[in-house]
This record gives C-alpha cells, structure tokens and sequence, in this order.
C-alpha cells in the first residue's frame, strides 16, 4: 500500500511538470502570447527546471531542445525511482529506461496534442452556442498551442461549406502517428512498460520490469 501511495505521488507531481514542459515547448513553436494566464502558469511551473538547463542546451531552428530534454529526464528520473519502489535494480536496466522514456517523451506530446485538441473542438463549439463573448484564455492558448500541427492542414483547402474538415484530417493524422506508427510498429519490439511512465498507455499493462 505505501508502494503504491509513492507510485501515485511521484507520478502526479511529475505529471503536473512533464505536461507543463510539453505544454512550453509546443508553445514556443507557436510563438503563443505570453501574457495568457495559463502560459504565465507553465512558465512558472517550468522556469525553476527548465531555465538552468538552457545554459547548456540552445533552442535549435525555433526548437526548445532544453525542454525536450527535461521532458525526458523527468521520464526517465520517473522510471528510476518506480523502478526502485517495485524492488527492480534501475541501475542494471537503464539502457531500457532509457529506450522506455525516449519512446514516453513521443508518446506524452502526442497525447498532450490530441487532448488540447479535443479540448479546443468542444470549447469552442460550446462558445458559439453560448453565443460568443469574452475570449477563454484555456481555449485561447491551447489554440495558439496546437495550430502549427493544424496549420498545415489548412493549406490543403478541406472547407465545406460551413465545415472545415482540416481538423478532423489533422486529428486522424495525429491518431494514427500515435496509436498505430508509434504503439503498434515502434512498442512491440522495446518492452514497454507503462507503469514507470507517465501519460502515455503502451501494450503492457506490467508493472515491473
């Protein structure tokens, strides 16, 4: 039972900065607006992590690679110590760890992508049916947060009529990176175990190692 009271309490508070991490770096490559509530929030959660890794890591082509790497290293810190508390030895398995949380940095971005863009599909047909108003600050930086993946798609000219089918394509596109390339080709062969990872459910439900 404290095992598993640890096991819940490490991966919230890792939960809450591995989505905040994902959150900023999905941001800064959509130059999202700063002063949103909600990014001032990932900024403050993120800064006291991610800040002294950017002396040495540089962004790379308008790429936050500092937060790339702290996405993984929280994974992967993760991974050790559920390791630890299960009984496993971390140390004699960290190739694998280190596999499992490289696989966990794709699989959390993803994941983050798909839910902010379901969040930003309902919120915003539920806004045009309470007939507008003020602008939602949630919906408004998830929107910046996930317009470069949906842009794209924009391109392609998918509007009928009212409907606009680029979301949807951009959705599908996502799933299938996800669900199909990344779970089904890329998992089977690596042993992956979700247990020791957050946010991102693999083809095991073993929990130890």
């Amino acid at each position: 039972m404290l095992g598993e009271l640890a096991i819940l309490l490490l991966k919230t508070a890792f939960g809450i900065l591995i989505i905040a991490l994902v959150a900023r770096f999905l941001a800064q490559i959509a130059r999202a607006d700063v002063a949103n509530p909600l990014a001032q929030t990932v900024l403050k959660i993120t800064s006291p992590v991610l800040m002294p890794v950017r002396r040495f890591v540089p962004s790379l082509a308008g790429l936050d690679l500092a937060s790339l790497v702290c996405i993984f290293a929280a994974q992967l810190v993760l991974a050790f110590l559920i390791s630890f508390i299960l009984g496993s030895n971390p140390v004699a398995n960290l190739g694998q760890l280190v596999v499992w949380s490289l696989i966990a940095v794709a699989g959390i971005i993803l994941t983050v992508l798909q839910w902010s863009m379901i969040i930003v599909a309902v919120g915003s047909w539920l806004t045009m049916g309470a007939g507008g108003g003020t602008p939602n600050p949630l919906l408004t930086f998830l929107g910046q947060m996930v317009e470069p993946f949906v842009g794209p798609f924009r391109k392609l000219n998918l509007q009928i009529g009212m409907l606009d089918l680029s979301y949807i394509v951009a959705f599908l596109v996502l799933i299938i990176l996800r669900d199909f390339i990344l779970r089904g080709l890329i998992l089977p062969g690596t042993g992956f175990q979700q247990a020791l990872m957050y946010g991102y459910r693999g083809i095991s439900p073993v929990v130890g190692i």
